[in-house]
């Protein structure tokens, strides 16, 4: 016969036993998402930090972030950019490293070690990892603008260019990206094409707030294609917005006197050499200058 006290008796125990062994579990999960979740507050906190330039704290506290949850991989990735900011670069990729073995399908995790190794110029780790992002993410565009990136690193503007426009067609306005296709063109020779995206990146400005940086490319970019009055200009308008306008200034008068705008030239030397006397740069334009209109005087008196 069966014993049924001893039968229900064994299922109570196993069920007690799975019923403890549940709870433990459940009870590990929560106190991993509890570690995990003040992991990610501090790994924020070490981000404003880091904002502040306080690199000091932000160090502290993404040491502690880890060290409360070592599978934190965005605070890992954060740590990274940190090393890599303090200028300690082969820590920076080992804690990439680490993070990886935790995330291996995580596209921005390669993205990063693939800049990373990049800027090393360590060529074949970077081209690995930036196949493994557009194997994993196809439209991401960071990862074709790293495949254009190397390609420009490795002297082959065309193969740049066609990974450079490929991102461009997922993200039409970015002006980091539009950056890369001059870049590009320039390399490649084709001044005409490198103004025309210049011209580009300065329409994506509300007027009056194009940066110095950007008026100065667009002005060099003129300058390429031999419009030096027009290079003149862009150079004033950087002039007006920068806290040093004396080097764009200079540029101004120097591209003016190419376009044989001698006076216009002059008037900004003289304007430079007010402010700065001891401009010697200045200096030797006005010189110049002045040989210029002597010699065209003398040539109106024959």
């Amino acid at each position: 016969m069966i014993d049924f006290t001893k039968t229900v008796t064994g299922l109570v125990f196993s069920a007690l036993v799975v019923g403890g062994v549940g709870c433990r579990l459940m009870h590990r999960e929560m106190q991993a998402t509890r570690l995990l979740e003040k992991s990610r507050l501090m790994s924020q906190q070490a981000l404003f930090a880091m904002d502040k330039g306080d690199l000091q704290e932000a160090d502290h506290l993404l040491v502690q972030a880890l060290q409360l949850c070592p599978q934190d991989t965005e605070a890992r990735a954060r740590y990274s950019r940190l090393l890599w900011r303090c200028g300690r670069q082969e820590e920076a990729i080992d804690q990439m490293k680490i993070a990886l073995r935790t995330a291996p399908q995580d596209a921005e995790l390669h993205l990063q070690i693939a800049e990373q190794y990049l800027e090393l110029g360590r060529m074949t780790e970077a081209q690995s990892h930036i196949q493994k992002v557009l194997d994993l993410a196809p439209q991401h565009p960071g990862g074709w603008v790293l495949q254009g990136r190397l390609a420009l690193a490795r002297n082959n503007p065309d193969a740049a260019l066609t990974a450079f426009h490929r991102a461009a067609g997922l993200r039409p306005n970015d002006r980091a990206i539009l950056e890369w296709i001059a870049q590009a063109y320039q390399v490649r020779g084709d001044a005409d094409q490198a103004l025309a995206v210049r011209q580009r990146i300065m329409d994506t400005f509300s007027p009056g707030e194009e940066p110095v940086e950007a008026l100065a490319a667009l002005a060099e970019a003129y300058r390429a294609v031999e419009r030096y009055a027009s290079a003149a200009e862009t150079y004033l308008q950087a002039a007006r917005k920068a806290e040093n306008p004396e080097p764009y200034l200079v540029a101004a008068a120097e591209n003016y006197m190419r376009a044989g705008q001698s006076q216009q030239a002059l008037g900004i030397t003289e304007q430079l050499l007010a402010q700065n006397p001891q401009s010697r740069r200045a200096r030797e334009l006005q010189n110049q200058l002045q040989g210029i209109t002597v010699a065209s005087q003398s040539g109106i008196l024959r």
